[in-house]
């Protein structure tokens, strides 16, 4: 009698989870604390309708959603990974490329797969197979629990009224709301994110038609303590960028050494806490470098998913340079004191980092996290 196979999903570590998709291995890996526990056969898009590599996560979910374009065909256990119309799902022929674009799953892996992810979970899809990396650095963020407000000294309410009204011009310096406060002027990019308009639903050919839903409007809020972060770094735009569930908190400039040479494209992960609460334990992927990506004459995706309606920016096709190492690439980015300040008050366990050459792409915008296509 041949032995029961113990169940991948019984026994699986607590943290942070991350999906990584090869399509020379048709396979996807599942790692949960950084350690693999699940593997299965895929199929991923075919030559005429590739499916794009780079870095996204799960922006929705949906038990038994149906194609719009192909007379309803079934697409169940569907997580979508960008609005133009990619997505894991369960589907057929595993084990070479089928598809539209799509990544389809067995039936028994994608109910269950379905079961255990949550919005914002990583996936990483890439030529090779590819392996999160233990990786530890002294310019990867901390945390810093955010100073507490001071508390006056008691005293008697006659006192209290002498002193105020004899110094207030030269104790209280402002009327503005804190920077955590609920009602802070909202940095630009947050502004634009909340008057963005709602996407139109996407036709896109390449992509298995899981069209856009009609999107809510942005609610913005105060940053969670205890919810993680995305975080991108871009050389383009020389600026960082910070998410938290889908919405810009804010982004601000920085330096970069030589930006005229590669950083390559890194994604770190923080895993968990060290025992001191401050310094966190993280992994990294790096992708490999891509030949850039012709734009399509027939390529639809809607540019109001960027900040601003500006023409395609993909590169033409060209050689590319090798990447630089993790450590390499983190040690060219000078970040402002007071960003790295804010930032270490928001870093919790499941919070990312992606560093990159590229900027706020046609897939990164309302409702998504960082999301890099690479081709």
């Amino acid at each position: 009698m041949e032995p029961q196979r113990k169940d991948p999903f019984a026994d699986i570590p607590k943290g942070p989870l991350q999906l990584i998709i090869s399509t020379d291995e048709q396979k996807l890996h599942l790692y949960s604390d950084g350690k693999e526990v699940a593997e299965t056969p895929i199929a991923t898009g075919v030559p005429t309708h590739p499916t794009p590599m780079g870095a996204f996560s799960i922006i929705q979910k949906s038990r038994d959603h149906r194609s719009t374009i192909y007379s309803g065909a079934p697409m169940p256990y569907m997580q979508r990974l960008t609005w133009s119309g990619v997505a894991l799902h369960e589907g057929v022929g595993v084990g070479h490329p089928v598809s539209h674009g799509c990544i389809r799953v067995p039936h028994e892996f994608a109910t269950r797969l379905w079961t255990l992810t949550k919005l914002g979970v990583r996936v990483i899809i890439a030529r090779p197979q590819l392996r999160p990396e233990p990786f530890s650095d002294p310019h990867l963020f901390v945390r810093q629990e955010k100073p507490a407000d001071p508390v006056p000294a008691a005293d008697s309410g006659a006192a209290k009224i002498v002193r105020t009204a004899q110094t207030v011009d030269a104790v209280k310096t402002t009327d503005a709301p804190g920077e955590g406060d609920k009602d802070a002027a909202a940095p630009p990019l947050l502004r634009a994110a909340a008057l963005s308009p709602e996407p139109p639903q996407p036709n896109v050919p390449g992509a298995e038609t899981v069209p856009a839903p009609t999107a809510k409007p942005v609610q913005l809020s105060p940053a969670s303590a205890k919810t993680p972060i995305a975080i991108f770094i871009s050389r383009k735009d020389r600026k960082i960028y910070v998410r938290q569930n889908f919405v810009p908190l804010f982004d601000a400039p920085i330096t970069i050494e030589h930006p005229e040479q590669r950083l390559g494209t890194h994604i770190f992960t923080a895993l968990e806490f060290s025992d001191d609460r401050s310094s966190l334990r993280w992994n990294v992927v790096t992708l490999p470098a891509e030949q850039a990506k012709l734009p399509r004459q027939n390529d639809r995706r809607a540019a109001t998913y960027t900040r601003a309606n500006r023409p395609d920016e993909r590169a033409t096709a060209t050689p590319a340079e090798p990447p630089q190492t993790p450590q390499q690439a983190l040690a060219r980015v000078d970040i402002p004191p007071d960003t790295i300040d804010r930032i270490s008050q928001l870093m919790v366990p499941g919070s990312s980092l992606i560093v990159s050459d590229q900027s706020l792409g046609d897939e990164t915008g309302e409702g998504t996290d960082f999301i890099v296509v690479t081709r």
